[in-house]
């Protein structure tokens, strides 16, 4: 490789790994002040994530189709999925999995054409994942469905990621997965140090946290009990949209308290996640 073009995929990866860093610590942010983060943060990478890869796809193995029709595929997978519902959503989709199956199938297949190849699966697993209920935010699907395109490979530059885990173990673990299961675990410690910190108006009772109903409201927690039949029982938590109805109906039965969960802001855990995959790597590589 030509120096010219080592400037170039240093330089488009240096680009990556902040607008990375800066929007997914602004997206942070605003979760955990409000638990809601603007569609703007995934667009801005959805867009800038395609076309750095593109750029360093170019600078390593120099203008190939299979990089412009990973570039088209990716910028549409993302963009269908982040940009809030709109007529283009099914066409991009369509050119997204045309294009992916034109590089699986008649490219050449390197290394650089798989991982675009795969963040567009991965794009797909995502919005699956949301659809089943496994993943709860819809901003939480729309992070790890642009971190998908904007960190589509482990960039292999100044001896980072510190982990290497072989062209398998890498293809499999996308940087993405790896930001998924960082980002849980990171979310569980969080859950587990709130559950036995003391707060305002709220209390331990075996494996359940109970705060009076107005407490509850104020904070960022999601209602376990709802009035079923005329009688307060366990229903689990419900969307954002119910948790009004909730609160009045045990309002309404004469109930003070009711057991609740932490409504996480899950883009924190994700940042720290992604920044942690990005210069570190996976930890299971280590295994």
């Amino acid at each position: 490789m030509m120096e010219s073009d080592m400037q170039v995929t240093d330089a488009a990866v240096l680009v990556d790994f902040a607008v990375v860093s800066a929007v997914m610590l602004s997206a942070s942010r605003s979760d955990m002040r409000s638990r809601e983060v603007s569609d703007r943060h995934w667009q801005i990478l959805s867009v800038a994530g395609p076309v750095l890869y593109f750029v360093f796809c170019v600078g390593r193995e120099g203008l190939r189709w299979e990089s412009a029709a990973n570039l088209l595929g990716m910028l549409c997978a993302a963009c269908c999925f982040t940009s809030g519902g709109t007529r283009w959503d099914l066409p991009a989709g369509v050119v997204s999995a045309v294009s992916a199956a034109a590089v699986l199938f008649l490219g050449e297949r390197t290394a650089l054409d798989m991982g675009g190849v795969m963040s567009q699966i991965m794009v797909l697993v995502y919005f699956l994942l949301y659809v089943l209920g496994i993943l709860r935010g819809g901003a939480d699907a729309k992070c790890l469905i642009a971190l998908s395109v904007s960190m589509p490979v482990y960039y292999d530059v100044w001896h980072i990621p510190l982990i290497e885990g072989g062209r398998t173990l890498s293809a499999f673990f996308v940087p993405s997965l790896s930001v998924l299961l960082s980002g849980a675990v990171a979310a569980t410690v969080w859950c587990v140090v709130w559950f036995f910190s003391e707060k305002e108006g709220g209390r331990r009772e075996g494996f359940s946290y109970v705060m009076d109903i107005d407490a509850a409201e104020r904070s960022f927690v999601w209602p376990l009990e709802d009035i079923v039949d005329g009688e307060k029982r366990y229903t689990g938590t419900c969307s954002d949209e119910e948790m009004p109805e909730v609160y009045a109906r045990l309002r309404a039965h004469g109930e003070k308290e009711v057991a609740v969960s932490y409504m996480i802001p899950f883009i924190a855990p994700l940042a720290a996640a992604a920044v942690f995959t990005m210069f570190v790597g996976n930890p299971m590589f280590l295994i």
